[in-house]
């Protein structure tokens, strides 16, 4: 069965609020809250500067920001949606976005060492005296002779 929202009560102050209105229109709380269950030191935290924008992830969450950072003018910001977060500021977060199979591998190809110059030249040769001996002929053990002619 299909519902359509008519109206909604806000879990704060008890005001019935209209569809339409995402925010309770007496005490500003949004419609849908969703919190995670994670406590405080738990949370993913990011050092943000309104000024230039830049960020800076902290090595711990569930420590002050450093008095360094705040003479800057960052602020300590708690992600509550990793996804809008990666949304926002075009960064992956590595621990979310895992699938099995798609990590890099530790074990990498040799690289193969450059033949010497020398060594080519030298088969070059050695091709270029075969071509200029004339066909190839060769006798398989059942008495069949086989004749290649090199390519003009």
């Amino acid at each position: 069965m299909r519902r359509t929202l008519y109206l909604w009560w806000c879990g704060g102050c008890k005001t019935q609020n209209a569809a339409a209105h995402a925010h309770c229109i007496k005490c500003g709380t949004p419609r849908k809250e969703r919190h995670a269950q994670v406590h405080t030191s738990e949370r993913a935290v990011v050092y943000y500067n309104p000024v230039t924008g830049e960020r800076r992830t902290p090595p711990r969450a569930d420590q002050p920001m450093p008095e360094v950072y705040a003479a800057q003018g960052f602020e300590r910001r708690e992600i509550l949606s990793m996804s809008s977060y990666e949304r926002e500021t075009g960064l992956v977060h590595e621990a979310s976005s895992f699938h099995p199979g798609n990590e890099p591998s530790p074990w990498l190809e040799p690289e193969r060492p450059a033949t010497p110059k020398h060594v080519t030249e030298a088969l070059i040769d050695d091709v270029r005296a075969a071509i200029a001996s004339g066909p190839f002929t060769d006798e398989s053990p059942d008495g069949q002779v086989f004749t290649a002619v090199a390519p003009v």
